[in-house]
């Protein structure tokens, strides 16, 4: 960990589709979307749960975490990220006119609060080649959702 960096974990669903693409010369995959974490609490006089305060961050996904999330995720699912946080400026704008808070993903699962999930682990395969076997099922049991099925070349970095 770097002098100054700022190492976050935050929950939340994802507020946009996984929107993917190739990179530098090399054509690295990135997967950016957008994660909105909403406090909730409980108001003792309506004596319910409301929602709090908000936060929304861009997160960025690199390499063979680009790829997993890209197969498995879709908008509105819940999910724990954590990375690094930083914000950027649009180009051509002046600094702080506008920064966007940013999360440089290390890591990103689904949000076990409010699913369940399950892992078919497959034996380590030939160099270039993964696979695995990914599922989340509804906590309360309305069906499951297969995330990932698929044993798909992926460059070893």
């Amino acid at each position: 960990m770097a002098l100054g960096e700022t190492t976050v974990t935050v929950a939340g669903v994802l507020a946009t589709e996984p929107e993917c693409k190739q990179v530098g010369a090399d054509g690295r995959e990135l997967v950016v979307f957008w994660l909105r974490s909403t406090e909730r609490r409980f108001d003792k006089i309506k004596e319910e749960w409301v929602d709090g305060r908000q936060l929304s961050v861009r997160v960025k996904c690199w390499r063979r975490l680009a790829l997993a999330v890209r197969s498995t995720l879709r908008k509105g699912d819940p999910v724990l990220v954590t990375g690094r946080l930083s914000t950027s400026v649009p180009s051509g704008e002046e600094p702080y006119s506008r920064a966007v808070p940013e999360v440089e993903a290390s890591g990103v699962g689904p949000n076990l609060a409010h699913y369940m999930a399950w892992i078919d682990r497959v034996p380590r395969p030939e160099a270039g080649l993964a696979g695995a076997q990914v599922g989340w099922e509804s906590v309360d049991g309305v069906g499951k959702k297969p995330v990932v099925e698929a044993a798909e070349p992926v460059p070893v970095v």
